[in-house]
């Protein structure tokens, strides 16, 4: 079976498709779940053929008309249908990719806030942060790396309320972050580090979902202060190659928020430290 991300993406939407989901009525009871081959082809106007090598990933680069096809006969919407046509047409990476330079003013801002604050690029590597972001998990500072930290440290482990759903965001929101850039050189060590260390990494990548970042808070347990409930906003910076800065705050007013400022009242003021 093909490890086409395109390939995957494709099986694992059909598998989880039901008939009556998108239109097909009378289909009957089934012995394996989701649509057939002949029914989706059918759908996106192609020949079984086509779509069958398409999901062997014989056929690795479909044009776009194809694509939006398939999307509509699959009943994606419209995060999996970008999903699919970066699948399909994967981005070559830019200069300067590889290696980002952390803006001078990015760096500035995020000592001046007085909530946990990371600079990361695409693959969730810390390239800058705050002294109150290394206060709250020692895996939000510089060299860490987020996704890494959810799945082998014992620290954020036990740090979030909810770990299982927290994994889960954690891949959707790394295969849409990562597209059909997979075998380059960093996505690709990072996939291979983490399916090599983490039994729960490789069940939760081989669902093959995407999702956008939660709009809902993340809860925490932080041994100092407790019970957290904070959101995680993420801001790209404008022209910085998929570099993005994310901060964590809490609602104004809550028990949340008075255990930041305590955590912050608590912290010393060493200079952070930045990746150039």
């Amino acid at each position: 079976m093909s490890t086409s991300p395109l390939a995957q993406f494709l099986r694992h939407q059909r598998a989880r498709r039901r008939p009556e989901e998108i239109g097909l009525l009378g289909a009957g009871q089934r012995r394996v779940p989701g649509l057939r081959r002949e029914e989706v082809a059918a759908r996106a106007n192609i020949s079984v053929e086509y779509y069958s090598r398409l999901e062997q990933g014989r056929v690795r680069t479909p044009s776009p008309a194809v694509c939006e096809a398939l999307a509509r006969a699959l009943g994606l919407d419209e995060l999996e249908t970008c999903h699919l046509l970066d699948l399909a047409n994967p981005r070559r990476s830019r200069p300067g990719e590889g290696s980002p330079c952390v803006p001078d003013g990015s760096r500035l801002l995020i000592d001046t806030l007085s909530v946990p604050a990371i600079i990361q690029n695409r693959y969730t590597d810390v390239l800058a942060a705050n002294r109150l972001a290394g206060k709250l998990s020692p895996n939000l500072r510089v060299g860490e790396n987020r996704i890494r930290a959810i799945f082998t440290h014992p620290y954020d482990r036990a740090m979030f309320v909810d770990w299982d759903r927290a994994t889960a965001n954690c891949v959707a929101q790394l295969r849409l972050s990562i597209g059909g850039d997979v075998t380059a050189e960093r996505p690709a060590q990072l996939i291979r580090e983490l399916m090599d260390s983490s039994e729960k990494f490789r069940q939760l990548w081989s669902r093959a979902e995407v999702e956008p970042a939660p709009m809902s808070p993340i809860r925490l347990r932080h041994p100092e202060i407790g019970l957290l409930e904070l959101f995680a906003e993420k801001l790209h910076i404008a022209g910085a190659h998929g570099l993005a800065l994310v901060i964590y705050h809490a609602r104004p007013g809550t028990s949340s928020c008075s255990a930041l400022q305590r955590l912050s009242a608590a912290q010393g003021s060493p200079p952070r430290r930045v990746v150039a």
